[in-house]
């Protein structure tokens, strides 16, 4: 124990003597909480009072309006604020029937295209030929989105409206039904939640993620100090050929980012109180939120403990595998984006603290505090949020150590080859470029899907996916003197006909499984309470669909050009520095993000590693295409009610094929492995 507390001594120490980056990281967030609420309530308050103050011009054409409306509507208006009103005739808009030709009509009676002074709202009233006391009036406004004046007309326009609308709604109930015929159904609402559960609910939705956000603002500054940093500067290297155990530096270490962290967010914590407490925070900002919390409550924050060691174990095994300072910054985003993505289960009202997401990262650290805070915390969930959370610690610190004895290794010199192997480029080129794969589906390929679903499937599926496979295949390292082998990058080499086959039969027992898999998930994260009409809607098209349709882009595309991304590039390149698990938990990592569902994050998750290991096994791709295909076109045309042979009575044995296949695998040798060419000297 005496090696990391001395490693912690000195990393603080060297922690401190950056006078400069521990007041920017640590106190200066504390120091602006102040000057932000009273800078925000400050413009808020003079942009209103700004806005009131100022004179509109409003030009208008009311003469199709009852006399009574029209001063009742001119009377509201001239109440919401300073206003010059001038008479106009617009009747030439209600005759024109093209938008563009409307618009322009409008922009020229505003006077926006003329040298005219211009005006910066339109009001043109129109009242129909409906029976006596039953006529309708519409009131069109035209105004210009850009200027800052005319969308004040178009607000103050629409308030007088409003108020209009409340006045003529109860004189026609009085006039035509003598009173509002439902006016004996008013509820009363009365809240029976103490001041102390509603700020406690309130809180709870937002203080799980202001704890691991600040904790990431001051850890990510500690981790890249003492990993990145050291590693630039020569200085890691130094300490790791130390007769030390490298798992007492990895400690150490950790202990300098975790004692840097807990450090930013006392300090933060504790000017985010005082802002509370003094009055320059209104707690309203916070969903209502008006009482105090008592110290039973607010001690809920211990079960955030484990969190943000996880937190610091993360940062630091980030920031322990970056080379530079700058790659490690670059990392520190990623790090916030998978730790919001969790913590944000506890926006949901309908997610509740269970087993499962006990044992979920960040997510049940989340809930528990939300329910600690709101008095609902139950002892044995909360022990397993702390034990489980501790236990993924634990493993990230293993990892850790794992590194620091991996650059060890590396600081003791070797050959260029051997170098470059243990810096893992195979691994880190994979996870680059399956990173990158994931955001451009996300950001691009669904972009023009909600734009033309057949567009933007041919453009997943046929253009964007073959792109990145054989991007990345033409770019992954090689080592000196090896021939660029396309195909084999692709993973097109020739399996036994034994492992195709034998990837077929697993097809009915992997479907009757992702089907069971779903029904469970149920009872584990229920879907919304709105999905049900998406589900509704995606049926109906399912039944709408041509059964060649669906069978092309929703089994033969994806199968193939999936698979040559994920089990043929990407694993391709990862399978030369990694061990079979580790790929296997990449690879069902991104296949089940790029399918963005968060429903079937479970499910297509554990199918990735499955076709993972099948492609390892039979060192080809096309047993694990030939498997999705025929999992994606049964489990499609089974939900559209159009699989051939569901009804047959052999099916309901049919999962059992999976034996026999499974055993293929593992008594059928794979092709010999072959070797890498390389390029002959020339003298």
């Amino acid at each position: 124990m005496r090696t990391p507390l001395e490693v912690l001594r000195v990393e603080l120490l060297q922690l401190a003597r950056d006078r400069r980056a521990l007041f920017s990281a640590v106190v200066l967030p504390a120091l602006l909480y102040p000057l932000l609420f009273l800078g925000m309530g400050k413009l808020e308050s003079v942009g209103e009072e700004t806005m009131a103050e100022r004179t509109i011009k409003a030009r208008m054409d009311l003469e199709g309006v009852a006399d009574a409306t029209r001063e009742a509507f001119l009377a509201a208006f001239v109440d919401e604020g300073p206003v010059t009103i001038e008479d106009v005739d617009a009747s030439r808009l209600s005759a024109l029937e093209d938008d563009e030709e409307r618009r322009l009509a409008a922009r020229e009676i505003l006077g926006l295209d003329g040298d005219e002074s211009s005006a910066d709202v339109l009001v043109v009233g129109v009242q129909d030929d409906g029976a006596a006391g039953q006529e309708r009036m519409t009131f069109d406004l035209w105004y210009n989105v850009k200027n800052d004046d005319s969308q004040e007309g178009r607000s103050r326009a629409r308030g007088a409206l409003r108020d209009l609308e409340k006045e003529v709604a109860i004189q026609r109930r009085e006039e035509l039904l003598g009173g509002d015929p439902a006016a004996g159904l008013d509820a009363a609402e009365e809240d029976v939640a103490t001041a102390e559960d509603t700020s406690g609910a309130a809180l709870g939705k937002w203080l799980p993620f202001i704890v691991l956000l600040v904790m990431i603002s001051g850890g990510a500054y500690a981790a890249l100090a003492v990993f990145a940093g050291e590693r630039e500067a020569g200085t890691l290297e130094t300490l790791l050929v130390q007769p030390v155990d490298h798992r007492s530096i990895a400690t150490g270490k950790f202990l300098a980012v975790f004692v840097a962290g807990t450090a930013t967010l006392l300090v933060n914590l504790g000017s985010l109180v005082a802002c509370v407490v003094s009055g320059i925070a209104d707690m309203d900002a916070f969903g209502g939120a008006s009482g105090g919390i008592s110290a039973g409550r607010l001690a809920a924050l211990g079960v955030e403990l484990p969190a943000c060691l996880l937190l610091c174990a993360v940062l630091c095994l980030v920031c322990g595998r970056a080379k530079t300072f700058r790659e490690g910054q670059l990392l520190v985003f990623p790090v916030t984006l998978l730790t919001a993505l969790p913590t944000a289960i506890v926006l949901r009202p309908d997610a509740e603290l269970s087993v499962f997401w006990a044992m979920v990262p960040f997510s049940g650290s989340g809930l528990a505090l939300r329910d600690g805070l709101a008095g609902d915390l139950s002892l044995p969930l909360a022990a397993l949020v702390v034990a489980s959370h501790l236990g993924w610690t634990w493993l990230a610190l293993v990892r850790l150590a794992g590194i620091l004895d991996a650059e060890k290794v590396l600081g003791g010199g070797g050959d260029a080859k051997a170098e470059s192997h243990l810096q893992q480029a195979g691994g880190r080129h994979g996870v680059r470029w399956g990173f990158a794969v994931v955001m451009t589906v996300y950001l691009i390929a669904m972009s023009v899907q909600r734009v033309d679903i057949d567009v933007g499937l041919w453009f997943t599926f046929w253009v964007l996916l073959p792109a990145f496979a054989l991007a990345i295949a033409w770019t992954a390292p090689r080592a000196e003197g090896e021939r660029r082998n396309l195909a084999g990058a692709l993973g097109l080499q020739l399996p036994r006909l034994a492992h195709v086959a034998g990837a077929l039969l697993m097809v009915p027992a992997l479907t009757k499984g992702a089907l069971w898999l779903g029904e469970w998930q149920q009872h584990v994260f229920p879907y919304p309470p709105g999905i049900e009409a998406q589900m509704n809607g995606m049926e109906a098209f399912l039944g709408t669909a041509s059964t060649m349709w669906l069978v092309f882009f929703f089994a033969i595309s994806p199968g193939v050009t999936e698979e040559l991304v994920f089990r043929g590039s990407l694993l391709s390149a990862m399978k030369r520095d990694w061990t079979w698990p580790r790929i296997m938990a990449w690879q069902a990592l991104y296949f089940a993000l790029v399918h963005a569902d968060l429903y079937r994050l479970l499910p297509t998750g554990i199918m990735g590693a499955l076709l993972t290991l099948i492609a390892l096994r039979a060192r080809s791709v096309l047993p694990t295409i030939a498997l999705h295909v025929a999992y994606n076109a049964v489990l499609v045309l089974g939900a559209a009610e159009r699989l051939p042979f569901s009804d047959a009575e052999w099916f309901e044995y049919a999962p059992w094929a999976a034996i026999p296949g499974v055993l293929l695998f593992v008594l059928v040798p794979p092709r010999a492995k072959a070797e890498p060419k390389k390029d002959r000297d020339v003298d």
